[in-house]
């Protein structure tokens, strides 16, 4: 998560982006999805603190068991290069769209999806509510990753922190989300970075599975921040987990699901 502080001025406010499409990058995939049942569906999000070691974070997502070949990752708080990065470590195809250019960092974040299946009608999806005192504001990054054959809508999401624009503004920002998914009658994956342990509510009145609901932490001061949830696809259980170890490449920790499905995901 990254916080809103400082006194308002121009000289330390964001500069936003509310336009589509705004800065982006995209690329194909440079390998072939790694061969595995049609009964299982693979999903990491991770929030890789402003993109700063992103090379050790790539190094992570291609080699621990946990997380590696995951069918789609979703990451937040990049910017066009550290997405170029893991990427090419994957050999992955990917999708970004720069939400703000941040004042303290100097360079763009946003958030990416990630995957070697095809990505397709990629676009950045503006959400209410810029952050107190700095102005930076918020967008999801929309892709179509088609999986075997069939096409799910995914949502790669990171919501203000409480202390940007409270908590009703954090529930506000997920609203968005959800009425754009609304548009969709097939299956749609929302993960990322929550920046709150109660806004997943919302999604559990509208059917969405949490899969990560009883997670444990996943950030900094034992917080439940970062999730996966799924719509429309027919679940027979789910395995999750986070990566918990010293010196993480970020104060998020890599989030996973290894869903099994009830039916293949395969072209309807």
């Amino acid at each position: 998560m990254w916080l809103a502080a400082g006194a308002a001025s121009c000289a330390h406010q964001g500069v936003n982006y509310p336009t589509t499409p705004g800065p982006c990058i995209a690329g194909p995939p440079t390998s072939e999805p790694v061969p595995r049942s049609a009964d299982s569906l693979k999903i990491v999000t991770w929030n890789i603190k402003w993109g700063i070691e992103a090379a050790a974070a790539a190094e992570m997502l291609a080699t621990e068991d946990a997380l590696k070949d995951a069918d789609i990752v979703i990451l937040q708080e990049m910017y066009e290069g550290a997405v170029e990065l893991v990427a090419s470590r994957l050999g992955a195809g990917y999708v970004y769209y720069a939400a703000t250019l941040h004042p303290r960092l100097k360079r763009h974040v946003g958030n990416a999806i990630l995957s070697r299946w095809p990505i397709t009608d990629d676009r950045k999806l503006v959400l209410p509510h810029d952050a107190r005192f700095i102005g930076t504001g918020r967008a999801a990054v929309i892709g179509t990753v088609t999986v075997r054959g069939t096409p799910i809508r995914v949502y790669g999401v990171h919501f203000a922190t409480a202390i940007a624009v409270g908590e009703n503004g954090i529930h506000d920002q997920l609203r968005r989300v959800m009425r754009n998914a609304d548009s969709t009658a097939g299956p749609v994956l929302i993960a990322g970075d929550f920046n709150s342990t109660r806004a997943g509510g919302l999604l559990l009145e509208e059917g969405y599975t949490w899969h990560t609901r009883r997670i444990g932490p996943t950030a900094a001061g034992g917080l439940a921040l970062d999730h996966i949830f799924t719509r429309g696809i027919s679940v027979a259980s789910s395995r999750v987990g986070s990566i918990d170890r010293d010196n993480l490449p970020s104060d998020h920790r890599p989030v996973w699901a290894l869903i099994a499905l009830a039916a293949p995901v395969s072209a309807p």
